[in-house]
C-alpha cells in the first residue's frame, strides 16, 4: 500500500471511529438515563409502600399518645417527620441531606422519599423515607454498556475497515492499471533506446559537420533522457530490492560518471557546475545509489533555470545536492517522496524519481533533508 494510499485509509477510519464514537456514546447516554428512570421508579414505587404503611404507624401512635409514645422503626428503612416550619420532630435518617422541594431524590449512598402529610399526625406535615441505594443497580447498567458498547464497536470497527478498504479500492486499481502501463511501456522502451544509442554513437564516428553534430547532441540529450526514465520505470515495478548486491562502492568516482552522464544536459542549459568531492567509500548496491545520484542531478538539472547553477559536495557524512532552480513550496515538503506526484506540470516525468530516492534512503538508514524556497532553488542532502 503506497503512503497515499495508507493516509486515505487511516484519514477514512479514523472520520469513521469518531462518528461511530459518538453514536455510542450518545447510545450508552441514553440507555443509562432510561434505565436511571426505570431504577428510580422502582425506587419510588417501593418507597411509596413504605410510606403509607409509616404514615399508618404514625396515626396509630398520634390516636395512642401518651399512652405509647415510642417512634416506629423498621428495619427496611430509616424515616424522618418534620413540621410545618421544617423543625425536626424526631429522625433516624443517616444522611444529612434534606431537600423540602423534592419528593423523591438520591444522595451518595441513600435514596430518599418525601411524603406531604394532609394530616398533621404527631404535628408532622413532611415525611422521610430513607433507604440504602443499592449500587448493584447502577453496576449492571454500567457494566452492560461497557460490554456491549465494546462488542458494537469491535463489530463496527471491522465493518469500518472493510468500508475504508473500499473507500481506497478505486485509487488502488488506478494505481495498479498505471504500474501495469509502466511494465508494460518498460518492456517496448528498451529496445528502440537501444537503437538510437547505436546509431548515434555511429553518427559521432563519422564525422559529421559542425550543424549536424548539434542536431546528434539535442538527439543523444533525448535519449539520456529516456534512458534515465526507463531506469527508473524498470527500479520502480520491475526489480525487486530482495535482488540487490551490496558491495563496497567508491562514491566519488560513481558522481563523478554521472556528472559526465548528464553532461550534455547541464552544457544544454548552461549550468554553471561546482564540485567539491572527497574519496568515499560505501557498502551498498551499485545500481540502487546509482539511481539515487542520477535523480538528485536529473531534478537539480530538470527544475533549474537556464544560466543557473548547481553545487554538488560528497564529503565522509553527506552527499549536498543544491540548485538555483524554480525551488518547492512549502506546503509540499513533506508531499515530494509520495510515487507519482508531480508539483509541476512543465515538466515530464511520472513523479516516481524522489520516491525511488526515498526508498534506497531507507533500504540503507540514510536520512533525506530537504530544504527549499519557492523561486529560489532546492538543497537536497543525503546524510549516511
Amino acid at each position: 500500500m503506497l503512503s497515499s494510499e495508507k493516509k486515505s485509509f487511516w484519514r477514512f477510519l479514523a472520520i469513521y471511529i469518531l462518528l461511530v464514537s459518538l453514536v455510542l456514546i450518545s447510545i450508552s447516554i441514553i440507555y443509562y438515563r432510561a434505565n436511571s428512570d426505570r431504577v428510580e421508579l422502582q425506587y419510588k414505587s417501593m418507597m411509596q409502600e413504605l410510606s403509607v404503611l409509616q404514615i399508618k404507624r404514625l396515626k396509630w401512635l398520634h390516636n395512642h399518645f401518651p399512652k405509647y409514645n415510642k417512634y416506629p422503626r423498621d428495619e427496611r428503612f430509616n424515616s424522618a417527620i418534620y413540621d410545618l416550619e421544617y423543625q425536626e420532630i424526631f429522625s433516624t435518617l443517616k444522611s444529612k441531606k434534606i431537600d423540602f422541594n423534592k419528593s423523591f431524590y438520591f444522595t451518595k449512598n441513600y435514596a430518599i422519599y418525601v411524603a406531604i402529610l394532609s394530616d398533621y399526625y404527631l404535628g408532622a406535615k413532611y415525611l422521610f423515607i430513607e433507604v440504602p441505594k443499592n449500587s448493584e443497580l447502577v453496576n449492571r447498567i454500567i457494566r452492560n454498556i461497557i460490554i456491549y458498547g465494546t462488542l458494537a464497536f469491535l463489530a463496527l470497527l471491522l465493518l469500518g475497515v472493510y468500508l475504508a478498504k473500499l473507500f481506497i479500492r478505486p485509487m488502488q486499481r488506478s494505481i495498479e492499471l498505471l504500474d501495469n502501463f509502466i511494465k508494460d511501456t518498460t518492456h517496448e522502451i528498451n529496445t528502440p533506446i537501444s537503437i538510437i544509442n547505436t546509431n548515434i554513437e555511429m553518427l559521432k564516428s563519422t564525422g559529421s559537420c559542425k550543424k549536424e553534430e548539434k542536431k546528434i547532441k539535442r538527439i543523444e540529450i533525448a535519449s539520456r533522457t529516456l534512458e534515465t526514465i526507463y531506469k527508473d520505470l524498470k527500479l520502480s515495478v520491475l526489480s525487486n530490492e530482495s535482488e540487490s548486491q551490496d558491495e563496497l562502492c567508491n562514491i566519488k568516482a560513481i558522481v563523478q560518471e554521472r556528472l559526465e552522464y548528464f553532461r550534455l544536459h547541464i552544457e544544454s542549459k548552461r549550468i554553471k557546475l561546482q564540485e567539491q568531492l572527497e574519496d568515499v567509500e560505501l557498502k551498498v548496491d551499485r545500481i540502487l545509489i546509482e539511481r539515487l545520484i542520477d535523480n538528485l542531478i536529473s531534478n537539480a538539472i530538470k527544475y533549474n533555470r537556464v544560466g543557473g547553477s548547481i553545487i554538488i559536495r560528497l564529503t565522509a557524512e553527506y552527499l549536498l545536492i543544491e540548485d538555483s532552480g524554480i525551488g518547492i513550496e512549502k506546503s509540499n515538503l513533506n508531499k515530494i517522496f509520495e510515487r507519482y506526484r508531480r508539483f509541476n506540470e512543465s515538466e515530464g516525468g511520472f513523479g516516481i524519481g524522489l520516491s525511488i530516492v526515498d526508498r534506497v534512503a531507507k533500504r540503507y538508514g540514510f536520512v533525506v533533508e530537504v530544504e527549499s524556497e519557492k523561486d529560489k532553488g532546492t538543497k537536497v542532502k543525503v546524510v549516511w
